[in-house]
């Protein structure tokens, strides 16, 4: 009775787990975490029309990216936190441009910009405004561009506006 008990609990075992994986691979993918080689970067989205007072970017500029009350309906601020990997240090002194796209087969339009460097919580994070053309999932990429390094390296996430 007892082998019958345990092999009854290993089966239920078995089916939860099996039934948790299933039911995962039908979950968004959205993911607010990439890393590259030397990178780890965390991803962070917003509606414009949410944005009431404009941060100010490194270079002490009050208008930020064109001005928040500039936006039309559909804009979202798209921000970046970078890290270096080894030492897990904020990269602060970074070139960042990132591309927004729909994540459809047909539907590839693009939008490409700088991410302006711009003080958030007395930290460094790399930012700009993005139309983002309606509901569905969409494929952000960030090339990340340092003087001291040669070429880029890149990070995608996919976000999904709901």
């Amino acid at each position: 009775m007892k082998s019958t008990n345990k092999l009854i609990w290993l089966i239920s075992v078995a089916f939860i787990y099996w039934i948790t994986l299933s039911i995962g691979a039908y979950a968004d993918d959205t993911s607010l975490h990439a890393d590259s080689i030397n990178y780890r970067a965390y991803l962070g989205i917003v509606p414009a029309s949410m944005i009431n007072i404009d941060p100010r970017l490194v270079d002490g500029d009050t208008s930020l990216h064109g001005g928040a009350g500039k936006q039309v309906s559909g804009t979202y601020h798209v921000m970046v936190a970078i890290y270096d990997r080894g030492s897990n240090e904020r990269i602060s002194d970074a070139t960042v441009i990132a591309k927004v796209r729909p994540k459809k087969i047909l539907d590839r339009n693009a939008e490409v910009k700088p991410l302006e460097r711009m003080v958030t919580s007395g930290q460094v994070t790399y930012g700009n405004y993005f139309r983002f053309q309606g509901k569905g999932k969409y494929e952000i990429e960030a090339k990340i561009y340092e003087s001291d390094k040669n070429g880029y390296e890149e990070v995608e996430f996919t976000y999904t506006i709901k």
